[in-house]
């Protein structure tokens, strides 16, 4: 075997990525071979490179992938091969994560590996939805059951009867399908049908619901609600201190799902407000981001860019492109010269900013419309030289604009390409065509644009949650209209925070 071939038997958490371990998160992007169980987030797998061997093992009731034999064999073999093989498992390794099985197979095999711990799922949910687990004049113990250790056994192996005297918080795994039985066997045990019980569903991610109750109406509450495994149950008298609200619920789009179509290395803002909102965001790229230009206009604007006494940035991602260029040809960025910086948002001005420039004017409405009425109401436009840098696909008007109403000599460098991305790449299209979505946003015409295109292969499949369309501003609406597509909700301003802040008047707990 190469010295390099090694298994790391890993836990990656209860589902919200933000409880993956930092040890857990590095060996994700770094393993060359990683085997995944059904309860490891999708989005985690995100992370892993390209070239990275991925194979899904998940076990659910009714199917195995693949045999336990044989995931320890896989293990053995791959790292025989002298890979990094990340075994990937929901919670912790080792609470009824089988890991002592594949742990005995690797030691046996004279296979190096190591065990990283995971916030396990008992812990994750009870926090998440608000529900303690102790309490000094209430419960001081806590036992991990599992209600189905083996899954091709009918009959539960635990002794939930002598539990049920010990008294302290239960939490059962993997116990919703013999839910009947275990209550039945708590009774049997001695627990009074009004000892507190919970059930968290899906817990830390969005989909998170729970029950509150009491031990003789469990069973009844958990079907009137709908609530599905996976699941934790709670027992117990600490349980009964939750309150119905909690921290992780009481959140303006909690529970909700929203498709994110931005491309995939400008999507993190707008992902990472929406989940703090509570939402479930599920990333469809329908556009990717190409640097691209001519070598001789670079050249030429470069060459003369003390000259010009005003440059308009209509993207963060021109801004990027242009100093990348920029400082390739200068190393001093007092070669920028006195001229001043419009940008036509906040978030291409904070781009700007991150290179000590100050931004000398951002429109109230991050259009180019916009943009230019503000430079002509400067009256610094006559005859002024101005640099437009720019995309391939951002519109004409803008120079358009500047030329006929503010008679400016207008200068285009063009410095990257918007391209439709194949939607069918995007791992969370699977997600979105089997269960749909409460909105879609789109932020570009070119993502609309896009939409259209590739609107066969982005159909629901029947009973599917259909998306109203939320737009970022009357220019992207207006393209969607052109394309067929409704505009649903458009947001009060072009702007990620106008955005979140329509979404949530819209899906928020009033519309419920």
């Amino acid at each position: 075997m190469s010295d390099s071939g090694k298994v790391f038997l890993v836990g990656a958490g209860p589902g919200d990525l933000d409880l993956v371990t930092v040890k857990a998160m590095k060996l994700v992007s770094s393993c060359e071979v990683v085997v995944y169980d059904n309860l490891v987030n999708p989005r985690l797998l995100e992370k892993v490179s390209g070239d990275c061997e991925r194979i899904d093992v998940g076990k659910q009731p009714g199917r195995h992938t693949m045999p336990q034999e044989e995931i320890c064999k896989l293990l053995v073999d791959k790292a025989q091969e002298g890979k990094r093989v990340l075994r990937l498992k929901g919670g912790d390794p080792f609470v009824f994560g089988r890991c002592a099985e594949e742990m005995t197979v690797l030691d046996e095999a004279e296979v190096p590996y190591e065990i990283v711990p995971g916030v396990t799922a008992a812990l994750a949910c009870a926090a998440y939805a608000g529900i303690p687990l102790t309490h000094r004049d209430f419960g001081s113990s806590i036992a991990f059951l599992t209600g189905h250790e083996d899954l091709e056994k009918e009959s539960l192996r635990v002794d939930f009867a002598k539990f049920a005297a010990a008294g302290g918080t239960l939490c059962v795994y993997m116990g919703m399908g013999k839910i009947r039985e275990i209550v039945d066997k708590l009774l049997d045990g001695g627990l009074s049908e009004d000892r507190p019980a919970a059930v968290v569903s899906h817990g830390t991610l969005s989909a998170q619901r729970k029950v509150l109750t009491t031990l003789g109406s469990l069973v009844d509450e958990i079907e009137k609600a709908g609530l599905v495994a996976p699941a934790v149950i709670f027992v117990g008298n600490a349980v009964g201190l939750a309150q119905q609200q909690d921290w992780f619920s009481d959140r303006p789009l909690f529970g909700r799902r929203i498709v994110v179509t931005r491309a995939r290395e400008q999507a993190g803002k707008l992902k990472g407000m929406l989940e703090k909102a509570g939402a479930e965001v599920l990333e469809l790229p329908l556009i990717e981001v190409k640097p691209a230009c001519e070598k001789e206009v670079v050249a030429e604007v470069l060459s003369c860019i003390a000259s010009y006494e005003w440059v308009l940035f209509t993207s963060a991602n021109g801004v990027r492109e242009f100093f990348n260029l920029f400082f390739r040809a200068f190393s001093d960025i007092r070669s920028f010269g006195p001229m001043r910086i419009a940008c036509v948002g906040a978030a291409t001005a904070k781009e700007v900013e991150k290179f000590n420039l100050e931004v000398d004017l951002v429109p109230e409405d991050s259009t180019a419309e916009h943009l230019a009425k503000a430079l002509v109401d400067t009256d610094s436009l006559d005859s002024a030289n101005v640099l437009v840098v720019t995309g391939n696909r951002n519109r004409e008007v803008l120079v358009k604009l500047l030329e006929e109403i503010g008679r400016a000599i207008v200068d285009v460098m063009p410095l990257y390409e918007t391209d439709y991305a194949d939607v069918e790449k995007a791992p969370a299209l699977d997600s979105y065509r089997n269960h749909g979505a409460d909105a879609i946003v789109f932020t570009s015409s070119s993502t609309a644009d896009s939409f259209a295109e590739q609107e066969d292969v982005l159909t629901l499949v029947e009973g599917a949650l259909k998306p109203i369309h939320c737009s970022i501003g009357p220019v992207t609406s207006e393209s969607l209209k052109e394309n067929g597509l409704s505009v649903d909700i458009e947001a009060s301003k072009s702007s990620l925070e106008a955005v979140v802040e329509t979404l949530v008047k819209n899906l928020g707990p009033s519309k419920a």
